[in-house]
């Protein structure tokens, strides 16, 4: 008896894959933002707000430093990692990474590889294949497995 389990994943277009993996996310997005309350409130139990007041709100004082100093990290830190980005763009932008391979025909394969027409077939049909392999390094058999 097979297990119940359904799959139809092969049968299914790119389009309705993505559909259905965003419908997932935003399913689990959903399920995580209704958690936030209770992970905030027990937050806040735990002592984030008392970590809070004696911080940034000793006796009313705003530490000035941390005031000033934070923002100007984050900036910098944004402007590097913009930077970064923009100069990998520039640098990358000539590459064109989605040309198709030019198709190899199988004898070329077969006569780089060094193996016999037998052995070739052997080793493109096969799944799971454990060739044996001469002092050369050149494929002298191959038994396919399971």
């Amino acid at each position: 008896m097979t297990p119940p389990i359904i799959d139809h994943m092969p049968a299914r277009g790119p389009r309705k894959r993505f559909a259905s993996g965003a419908l997932t996310a935003a399913a689990w997005t959903v399920y995580a933002w209704l958690w936030v309350p209770l992970i905030t409130a027990v937050a806040w139990f735990v002592g984030v707000r008392t970590a809070y007041l004696r911080l940034y709100l000793n006796d009313n004082e705003i530490d000035a430093f941390v005031l000033l100093s934070l923002p100007v990290i984050a900036a910098i830190c944004g402007v590097l990692l913009i930077g970064w980005a923009e100069y990998n763009r520039v640098r990358f932008a000539k590459a064109d990474r989605r040309k198709r391979r030019v198709a190899i025909d199988e004898d070329a394969v077969r006569v780089a590889l060094g193996a016999s027409a037998t052995l070739a077939a052997k080793l493109r049909d096969g799944r799971i294949v454990q060739l044996s392999m001469d002092d050369d390094a050149r494929p002298v058999a191959a038994q396919t497995g399971s």
